[in-house]
């Protein structure tokens, strides 16, 4: 009738599929609302002041039904779609189906159901498969952003003929590192402070140790320390060795093999200078220089030489599986001293452990990370809940043993030690930022994987 009169075709509708929507059990209407009301307030005034016994299990059981029933029960909708034919300027109205109490009925230019309305996605999206926290998100995108504008901007100054910028060299700002304790010193008289041990302190497998089992103090370490350094912060990223700030700048300096304890609040860092002697096993054992050339024969060098290079020519699941920690509390309370122990551990059984290779570079010496889970060691979270009250008061001695399983590889010989003086993490300051411009959240994402 009104396309005759020269008005605007209504809308088509078209029906779709029945859901099912719970909507409740009360009355719509408010006159119905009401009249329930007032006759469940009779009911509940008849019952004023009687008393009834009912067994404690038949009322949970009334009460799960009532629950599963008020779950169950719901009202079937029809959703109806509107096609997209509707001038802007044409609207209508919706009125439930059927009599109404106000009109008595339904007018003829009014459809039967409303136009399903289109819900906005959800900001939260799915997040069980899991994603970053929107804090990480935020900032990858910001880095991807910052990354993307550069390379268009270097494609548009190409297109325009400019010559490229070169990118001055960001300084590097050295970190502060822990002091070397002082020599001839009482022990617990300085915080803060790292030297080396005796080696001889540490007891590691004797020569005939597959036949009488026996240990015998250790010779040498064959890796020197270089420092520690203990910085706070919430990420606990690997790869730190990329940091050209840490140990004051002189990190790769020389050869360097980082062992990164990521703690829950922050990471604990030992450098430990790489031999020459060794430098030939550790780029073959990670795909780098010639590897057409042959290796030095190593029939003539010491047992712990001779273990030393199979562990940098091995892969990482060969390497957890002889890698030893040895931890030895010097100066401390007993209680410390009791759970601490002192007895060797495999670090593979005991928590993940990562490696990191990074070849020499433009004049920076190489270096081998070991990023050490310790979170997520029951026995390691059990040591540091008793050992983080008296850090203080602490002397610790970490040594680091490569397992001899074989003859060859006997007596064992003392891969690392480092003796740690009276640690304060309230002292700690934060982890410095990356001269490279890369972020932790990066590090994490890019640089987590092993050297094999």
């Amino acid at each position: 009738k009104r396309e005759r009169e020269g008005g605007s075709r209504m809308p088509t509708v078209t029906s779709s599929k029945v859901i099912e929507a719970p909507v409740g059990i009360l009355p719509d209407h408010p006159t119905d609302f009401a009249i329930t009301m007032a006759v469940g307030a009779v009911l509940f005034k008849a019952l004023e002041g009687r008393v009834m016994t009912v067994q404690l299990d038949l009322l949970v059981m009334f009460g799960i039904a009532c629950g599963l029933v008020g779950y169950q029960i719901a009202v079937a909708t029809t959703v109806v779609h509107v096609e997209n034919n509707c001038p802007p300027n044409v609207a209508f109205s919706y009125k439930p189906k059927g009599k109404t109490k106000e009109t008595g009925g339904r007018g003829v230019d009014e459809p039967e159901h409303p136009p399903k309305r289109r819900e906005r996605p959800s900001l939260r999206g799915n997040r069980s498969n899991g994603s970053l926290d929107i804090q990480e998100s935020r900032s990858k995108s910001l880095a991807l952003l910052r990354s993307s504008m550069k390379s268009t901007k270097g494609v548009f100054d190409q297109l325009q003929g400019k010559e490229a910028v070169p990118k001055e060299e960001t300084p590097i700002v050295p970190a502060k590192t822990f002091a070397k304790f002082p020599d001839g010193a009482a022990l617990g008289a300085h915080l803060n402070c790292w030297s080396s041990p005796p080696s001889n302190n540490f007891m590691v497998r004797g020569p005939n140790y597959l036949k009488d089992k026996k240990k015998v103090p250790s010779g040498d370490y064959l890796l020197p320390s270089r420092g520690c350094d203990l910085f706070l912060t919430d990420l606990a990223p690997v790869n730190l060795g990329r940091n050209r700030s840490l140990l004051e700048g002189r990190l790769r300096d020389v050869p360097t093999f980082i062992i990164n304890y990521r703690l829950p609040w922050g990471v604990f860092l030992s450098y430990h200078e790489i031999p020459e002697r060794f430098i030939p096993f550790l780029r073959r054992g990670n795909g780098h220089g010639d590897l057409s050339k042959p290796l030095p024969s190593t029939s003539n060098m010491p047992p712990g030489d001779r273990a030393l290079c199979d562990f940098f020519l091995s892969d990482s699941h060969e390497k957890d599986a002889v890698w030893k920690i040895v931890p030895v509390v010097a100066q401390g309370p007993w209680m410390v001293k009791k759970v601490v122990g002192g007895k060797p551990a495999i670090l593979g059984k005991q928590m993940p452990v990562s490696y990191v290779y990074q070849p020499p570079e433009n004049g920076l010496a190489e270096y081998l990370e070991a990023d050490l889970d310790i979170v997520s060691s029951a026995a390691a979270r059990k040591i540091l809940a008793v050992v983080r009250s008296y850090t203080q008061v602490l002397t610790v001695d970490l040594g680091f043993v490569v397992q001899g399983n074989r003859t060859e590889e006997l007596p064992e010989q003392m891969m690392l030690g480092l003796r740690l003086h009276g640690l304060d993490p309230l002292t700690a300051e934060l982890l410095p930022e990356f001269d490279d411009g890369s972020s932790m959240l990066d590090m994490d994402e890019d640089t987590e994987h092993d050297s094999d």
